[in-house]
């Protein structure tokens, strides 16, 4: 029997200590590591999972996180919009924030039953594009600037102004005033066997205020009218001299009217007025002064551009009628509902 000497027995016995550290490794093992290193560090976390359920967790886990961080931004993005509000409307929506999506309750591992799964039949749907896409609700505001800010009116669920352009008392009883000043135009030439008179272009105001209800207007309301002797106006009889003065009319009357909507922020409306009227005529030179004074009538339409709740905007037309200055009014007003 042949026996190792003690060196080489010595030699064996370090080297078979050096492989088994790891200080020394085996080739077949090295060249294996080197070879498959690059599939390691490129392949995916999700495919470390066998199973269908494993790897839709992980994705709904991923979800999950990333709702999280879009409610994180949906908030700071409310907090500036309410910065916002603050400095240039004076408003304020701190409170009304509300997260786009439900984090409270996380994604629960599927349990593994024993039930063989059958093929689903075409079309089907994904369950990964259900979990991304949940049914909103309909009453929840997913959205961090609010676009109806500083308003508050919607309809059909969409936010269509910032105020809401049917007046208060649409439905109901209120209370409006119009003050409308105007261009009026005199349309009566009085050729009489003394003289010829005729006015030019003055100036009208008209005030009116009473009940509103359901559109209609009732109220009282006062109107003035001035002009003055046109340069072709004269006395007739010896010696001829042209006639220089003015006309003024004051009025009193019942004030009736109906409006109604022609879109979101336009009206329409008509009216009638029905009272008394006093004209005061002076002729500085020849005829002095006089009075007149009878049954007065009125009647006007226009339209209402609405630009807030209470307040509108008013052009229209008003026929003044009275015996010495009967006119055509081109009138542009303010109207106050409340």
């Amino acid at each position: 029997m042949n026996i190792l000497p003690q060196e080489n027995f010595r030699f064996a016995e370090i080297f078979l200590l050096l492989v088994l550290t790891g200080v020394v490794p085996l080739s077949g093992q090295a060249s294996f590591q080197q070879e498959h290193q690059p599939i390691y560090r490129n392949k995916p976390i999700s495919d470390y999972y066998d199973a269908i359920d494993d790897k839709s967790f992980y994705q709904q886990k991923r979800i999950h996180g990333m709702k999280s961080e879009l409610n994180n931004y949906s908030k700071k993005l409310h907090n500036l919009q309410d910065r916002f509000d603050q400095i240039f409307y004076g408003l304020s929506s701190k409170g009304n924030f509300q997260s786009p999506f439900d984090t409270t309750s996380g994604p629960v591992r599927p349990v593994i039953g024993t039930k063989v799964e059958t093929l689903p039949q075409y079309p089907v749907t994904s369950p990964i594009a259900s979990v991304i896409d949940p049914s909103p609700e309909p009453s929840s505001n997913q959205l961090a600037f609010n676009v109806d800010s500083p308003g508050k009116f919607t309809e059909d669920g969409k936010v269509v102004s910032s105020f809401d352009p049917r007046k208060k008392t649409a439905n109901g009883l209120g209370y409006y005033l119009v003050l409308s000043p105007g261009v009026a135009i005199p349309h009566k030439i009085h050729k009489e066997f003394l003289s010829y008179r005729r006015y030019d272009p003055g100036i009208s105001a008209t005030l009116a205020g009473g009940f509103n209800v359901s559109g209609f207007k009732i109220g009282i309301g006062g109107a003035y009218k001035k002009h003055s002797f046109h340069d072709s106006s004269k006395l007739k009889v010896s010696p001829y001299s042209d006639l220089t003065g003015d006309s003024e009319t004051f009025a009193g009357y019942l004030d009736l009217g109906y409006e109604f909507e022609l879109s979101r922020s336009l009206d329409a409306y008509f009216g009638i007025g029905v009272g008394y009227y006093l004209s005061l005529i002076e002729d500085r030179k020849n005829l002095g002064s006089r009075k007149e004074h009878d049954v007065f009538l009125t009647g006007t339409t226009g339209l209402a551009w609405r630009f807030s709740e209470i307040l509108a905007l008013r052009l229209s037309y008003r026929y003044f009628h009275e015996n010495e200055a009967p006119a055509h009014l081109a009138e542009l007003g303010l109207n106050l509902d409340f």
